[in-house]
């Protein structure tokens, strides 16, 4: 029983430090999008660098909190 317990925790932290990680990603889209108008980036392509170029940096972040495994 005290096994599945810790299993049962185990799966709500990682549930809610993956709930954490979409949040903060989602913000930080956001504040990519507020320093794409703030410096005047223009061009579609440029535009879709800088939020490739957050994104790459999200996604291990996220893959870290989902499988609690930090660098």
């Amino acid at each position: 029983m005290s096994e599945t317990v810790s299993s049962a925790k185990e799966l709500a932290v990682s549930i809610l430090g993956l709930i954490i990680a979409i949040i903060l990603a989602v913000f930080a889209l956001g504040i990519a999008n507020w320093g794409i108008d703030l410096f005047g980036i223009s061009g579609d392509m440029a535009k879709a660098a800088a939020l490739i170029a957050v994104a790459i940096i999200i996604g291990p972040t996220i893959a870290a909190f989902a499988t609690k495994k930090y660098f």
